[in-house]
C-alpha cells in the first residue's frame, strides 16, 4: 500500500534554509539505546528503499548486496560547516538533490505520515518489527495517511488444528484452543479405531503414534 508524502518544496518557498531544492532525510530509532535520537541513514538505507521520489526509490539494493542512493548526496549526516545562513553545523539527516515538485513515496506494509511545517513524518518498522520514524525535511508536506499491514499468519499449532478440523477463528482464547487440541487428538483416535476395524492389520502397517497427527 502506498503513501504520499507531498514532494520537494520549490527552494524560494522553503521554510528551512536552503542552497537549492533536495530533499533532507532523517532516521530516528523508537527502540534501544538511540530511541529518539538522529542516526546516520547511511545505516537504515534498507528502510529508504521503501520511499520513491518520482518512482525512484531512494536507495537500492546492488548485485553485490550493498546499498547505494539513486539520487545525489549533497550533505552528509554529522559535523559540516553550515552550507548557507541559517543552516545547521551538525546535519542529523542526509540531503539528496532532488528537483523542486518531484513527489515521494511510501510503499510497504503498514506505516503512517504525519505532516508538519515544512516537513512530515513516517512511522514505520524494520523487517525485524523494530520502530522507526523518518523525517523528510524541504517538503510540501502530503496529508495524514495511514498504511494498513496485512495480518500476518499465526504460527500457533492450535490455531493451525483449529483451522483443519474447523474448531473456530484464530482469536479462539486459551481455553478454546485447549479445546480444540484435545478434540482433534479425540478425533485422531476415533479415526484411527474405525480404520483398525475395519482392516485389523492397519495398525501393525502403519506403526500409528497418536501425536504425530499435532506435532
Amino acid at each position: 500500500m502506498a503513501i504520499q508524502l507531498g514532494s520537494i518544496v520549490d527552494p524560494s518557498q522553503d521554510i528551512f534554509a536552503s542552497t537549492g531544492a533536495h530533499g533532507d532525510f532523517r532516521v530516528i530509532p523508537q527502540f534501544g539505546p538511540n530511541k529518539g535520537k538522529a542516526i546516520n541513514p547511511r545505516f537504515a538505507r534498507s528502510l529508504l528503499t521503501r520511499i520513491s521520489a518520482g518512482g525512484t526509490p531512494l536507495t537500492q539494493k546492488n548485485k553485490d548486496g550493498q546499498y547505494s542512493f539513486n539520487f545525489p548526496v549533497t550533505s552528509e549526516f554529522g559535523p559540516r560547516q553550515a552550507p548557507t545562513e541559517g543552516a545547521s553545523t551538525y546535519h542529523r539527516g542526509i540531503d539528496l538533490g532532488i528537483g523542486a515538485g518531484t513527489p515521494l513515496t511510501y510503499t510497504g506494509e503498514g506505516g503512517t505520515y504525519t505532516p508538519g511545517k515544512g516537513m512530515g513524518t513516517l512511522s514505520i518498522t524494520d523487517d525485524q518489527g523494530q520502530p522507526y520514524d523518518i523525517q523528510l525535511l524541504h517538503t510540501v508536506p502530503g496529508t495524514a495517511s495511514e498504511a494498513v499491514a496485512t495480518p500476518q499468519a499465526s504460527s500457533d499449532k492450535n490455531n493451525v488444528l483449529n483451522v483443519y478440523f474447523g474448531k473456530g477463528s484464530q482469536h479462539q482464547d486459551k481455553k478454546d484452543k485447549s479445546k480444540s487440541l484435545l478434540q482433534a487428538f479425540k478425533e485422531k483416535i476415533m479415526l484411527n479405531a474405525v480404520n483398525q476395524a475395519l482392516n485389523p492389520l492397519a495398525g501393525l502397517q502403519n506403526n500409528f503414534d497418536p501425536f504425530e497427527a499435532i506435532s
